[in-house]
């Protein structure tokens, strides 16, 4: 009952995609922060280990 009340709804479809674009576009920058913020990090450690 619930699903065909919810399927009347076209824009309700629209904004819970929006809302899971967003979220994953959220995930996707902190998770190219971290792995820069590692990088830079283990790049300083090889760069004072054999500087």
């Amino acid at each position: 009952m619930l699903q065909k009340a919810r399927s009347a709804f076209p824009l309700t479809k629209i904004r819970e995609r929006a809302f899971e674009g967003a979220f994953f576009s959220v995930v996707m920058i902190a998770m190219a922060g971290w792995v820069y913020f590692v990088t830079l990090l283990l790049t300083r450690l090889f760069l004072w280990f054999f500087g």
